[in-house]
């Protein structure tokens, strides 16, 4: 299966495309505005006259327009720009629709391949082997035509909302110049506003994919990243199946994530499903395995989920697998296979004198993320246009600090992939986001891969590192049980804290040995034999705090197990001092 982390960089590296084209419909509008506002003299001083005359905003409005319309100078260049728009938009949409065609086939190629290796390790892991592989060019194909329908769709109608309702991306010039001209002859704005305005307005809304049925839409860039991401989580699920359904297995593990869907009923709640071990056939009894790994019970994973993976029942698109369902399920083997430790879930904060749990956390900040998007773009467009963009500027720079101070609060980190816009080009391999998917497709190609099931044995195959040793009297105020001074950590765990915190443990992993031997803080951890270790470190003058999960080894354990460490992450004074405040102190340096 593919990471979470692997599905958004696939999903991100085509955005790019799609902002280039949102920025350039945006400028030509505006630019086009602009040279025909020259024809507007003879409006503004009518509409001056009526004014001073006394007449209704209405009544100004309607003459001015009248005397506009009435100069053929004025129908002629509106009529040119009107078929020179439209021809430069449709030139232009095709061209990104045919590269983003080759581009998406060859992301849904490398995310099956992506996820066959790592497919591969997890058998191996488990002393079994795949030998086939022939299925893997049936199911891109496949999912391939699916996502490229749906991109054609996405591509089809498109247009911006704007206070008067949605605009086609076909009539927008007309619309835009109608609404410019109006407030210009009204005396209401300058030439220049105007432009402001008109740019305001289209970057605040974004290029949108449009049902003007329903009046729903989506920002474009939005939903070709989940389109392009739901591919390739579609894709890594359909080759876990076929390896599952090839290998003779019967038993899958579903992961678990914070903020899962909670809403709803059956397979549209994914909160209730997550994080539990199902079987796809019936007929077998697994009591005996429910009871090792302390689940009620062994269930249908379509009846809980609503996804079959044998095909012999129709999926749900509301449960596990579905439109843009961050959920993966695993290969489960009996007997050996043991539930993944995972980072509890932040617990829920007041902010502003609302109170946020994860799932409010995150929404609000896509909002702050979308609205630094919407500003970016602005400025971006008023750049090209040779305008000033001082005061726009300022606002991104305030809204970003917004941004960081409520993640701060949260005690979760921001996003800074999320806040990207790139517009300056239509050659993706020249994007960030590109050379982002780029530097993961090869990390993953040409180095070690992990798998991501524990064994309860020691994994075979797995790779350990020692960390260094631990003052087995200091632990013992989380359990006098501990029967080993090692400390470990694996590669499936690097992996894990690269994933949730990135650059954490490559920069500070030399602070580990360190933390674990002489910690500042043991917290008390809501997991048996774990302590939550807190230590501070002092680095030319600044101070940097550290948080970690250990897991002791006790005699429950088995032979082969060392102390682990489950999870590290660099995190905010106020995040360290909020832990020591509210969690149970177990040790304390003196």
């Amino acid at each position: 299966m593919l990471t979470t982390e692997q599905e958004e960089i696939i999903g991100s590296a085509l955005s790019p495309l799609f902002q280039y084209l949102e920025h350039e419909v945006i400028k030509d509008v505006a630019n086009r505005i602009r040279e025909t506002m020259s024809y507007s003299r003879t409006a503004e001083i009518e509409a001056q006259q009526l004014h001073d005359l006394g007449f209704s905003p209405a009544r100004i409005r309607k003459e001015a327009m009248k005397i506009l319309r009435a100069d053929p100078e004025y129908r002629k260049a509106v009529a040119k720009n009107t078929l020179d728009y439209k021809k430069t938009v449709k030139k232009l949409l095709q061209r990104i629709i045919n590269t983003e065609k080759n581009i998406t086939r060859n992301l849904l190629k490398e995310a099956a391949n992506l996820s066959y290796l790592d497919d591969l390790h997890v058998w191996k892991q488990a002393g079994k082997k795949l030998t086939d592989r022939s299925f893997l060019p049936q199911i891109v194909d496949a999912v391939g035509k699916q996502t490229a329908d749906t991109m054609k769709s996405l591509a089809q109608s498109t247009g911006f909302k704007t206070m008067s309702g949605y605009e086609s991306v076909e009539s927008l010039y007309q619309r835009e110049l109608d609404k410019a001209m109006i407030k210009v002859c009204t005396g209401a704005f300058s030439q220049e506003q105007v432009i402001y305005d008109t740019v305001h307005s289209l970057a605040e809304s974004g290029l949108r994919t449009v049902d003007f049925a329903s009046g729903y839409s989506m920002q474009l860039d939005t939903a070709v990243k989940v389109a392009v991401r739901t591919g390739a989580h579609q894709i890594a699920a359909r080759i876990m199946d076929a390896n599952i359904q090839n290998t003779g297995g019967n038993l899958v593990y579903v992961s678990k994530h914070w903020g899962a869907r909670n809403t709803g009923t059956g397979h549209a709640n994914h909160e209730q499903w997550q994080g539990k071990v199902y079987f796809i056939k019936d007929g077998t009894d697994y009591s005996g395995e429910a009871r090792r790994i302390g689940q009620d019970r062994i269930m249908s994973l379509w009846y809980a989920t609503g996804y079959s993976v044998d095909g012999a029942r129709e999926n749900d698109p509301l449960g596990l697998n579905g439109y843009n369902c961050r959920h993966k399920h695993h290969v489960w083997f009996e007997g050996v296979s043991s539930i993944p430790r995972e980072d509890p879930e932040p617990e829920p904060v007041t902010v502003n004198g609302r109170i946020y749990d994860y799932y409010n956390m995150s929404q609000k900040m896509r909002s702050m993320e979308r609205n630094i998007r919407a500003l970016k773009r602005e400025r971006e467009a008023l750049a090209s246009l040779g305008m000033d963009t001082k005061a726009v500027s300022s606002k991104i720079k305030g809204k970003i600090k917004e941004y960081e101070d409520f993640c701060n609060k949260c005690g979760v980190k921001p996003d800074i992939n999320r806040l990207r816009y790139e517009c300056s080009t239509s050659d993706l391999t020249k994007t960030e986001a590109w050379k982002q998917y780029e530097d993961k497709r090869k990390s993953v190609t040409n180095g070690p891969r992990s798998g991501k099931m524990y064994s309860s044995k020691e994994e075979k195959g797995v790779e350990v590192h020692t960390v260094g040793k631990i003052n087995r009297e200091i632990y013992k105020c989380v359990t006098e049980d501990i029967v080993t001074d090692e400390v470990v950590i694996t590669d499936e765990r690097i992996e894990h804290i690269e994933r949730r915190h990135p650059g954490d443990y490559k920069q500070y992993h030399d602070y580990l040995a360190d933390m674990v031997l002489n910690p500042d803080y043991i917290l008390q951890d809501d997991r048996p034999f774990t302590a939550m270790v807190l230590k501070r470190f002092y680095d030319t003058d600044t101070e940097k705090h550290f948080r970690l999960a250990l897991r002791l080894r006790s005699s429950e354990d088995t032979e082969n197990f060392q102390n682990s460490i489950i999870t590290f992450m660099k995190i905010r004074d106020k995040e360290y001092k909020r832990l020591i405040k509210n969690k149970t102190i177990l040790y304390k340096k003196e």
